[in-house]
């Protein structure tokens, strides 16, 4: 059970699971990251308090939708949205991935069941490729698929913990207005503050350093200790409408350190908008 949260049928929290990898630029394997972040996320290693001491069992039941397996990536797009669809009626939505080309379909799906909300991206990646070995719909092309298709303006995304840009990149960034706040800058000041009224969270767990999560597919030292991404996290002046944890890869991971970071930014993301709850 997750954090001790009770199961329901009529739940307020949504998990769906996508094991996706097939765009995968490195280091396979992160199609195994729904089981490990579930397993990482046992009431038998956690009570169901954050560190703010909100009670996640009194805010919240969730019903878990299980794992959605598809052959391309067209077929992913098409039933993420189908599922979404079906459930969605202003419950909250965790997305387990799979790489980071599975918020391309998931952030798509709730903006077509609730239009009004911006993207927090945290990754060590900006994801603005116009294309990566000859695929439009790479991980590391994400947010510009988002842009350039309309599903978000580029005024409405913010990206954090940025550490290994392009050129090219960057200046996309800056053509369409995308506020970009790199690790450094987090490392100078972890409780930025960044306000939405309403956003969709997206966590690539290589934002964190190595030292923290070396088990992603694409690690970049340099990054975010855990205890930084969770200072963020607080600070963070939003009301979110779904959030995802993606690029965990259990191949690569060591003693489970990077599911357990994955399943503390869960459990402070739940806190966090219970508070709002």
């Amino acid at each position: 059970m997750l954090f001790g949260i009770p199961s329901s049928e009529k739940p307020n929290l949504y998990i769906l699971g996508i094991p996706w990898d097939n765009s995968s630029s490195f280091r396979r394997g992160c199609a195994e990251g729904p089981r490990a972040i579930r397993e990482a996320t046992s009431e038998e290693l956690y009570n169901s308090f954050n560190e703010d001491l909100v009670n996640l069992a009194e805010h919240w039941s969730y019903k878990d939708l299980g794992d959605v397996r598809a052959e391309s990536f067209e077929e992913l797009v098409g039933k993420v949205n189908t599922i979404v669809r079906e459930h969605y009626n202003g419950e909250l939505f965790l997305f387990l991935g799979g790489d980071h080309s599975i918020t391309y379909a998931t952030f798509k799906a709730v903006k077509e069941s609730d239009e009004d909300f911006g993207l927090i991206y945290f990754d060590a990646h900006p994801d603005m490729y116009p294309e990566y070995e000859g695929n439009k719909y790479s991980h590391a092309c994400t947010v510009r698929r988002l842009i350039e298709e309309g599903w978000v303006k580029g005024e409405n995304v913010v990206q954090i913990g940025v550490r290994a840009p392009t050129r090219e990149q960057v200046e996309f960034a800056k053509e369409h207005r995308v506020k970009i706040i790199s690790a450094s800058e987090i490392y100078q000041s972890p409780r930025v503050h960044v306000s939405f009224e309403r956003a969709y969270l997206s966590f690539d767990m290589d934002v964190l350093d190595p030292a923290f999560a070396p088990g992603v597919g694409n690690p970049e030292p340099g990054g975010l200790s855990t205890r930084e991404l969770v200072e963020v996290i607080k600070g963070l002046n939003a009301e979110v409408v779904a959030f995802d944890v993606v690029e965990v890869n259990p191949n690569y991971d060591y003693k489970g350190i990077t599911a357990f970071a994955a399943a503390k930014i869960i459990r402070e993301v739940l806190g966090k908008v219970a508070k709002g709850i």
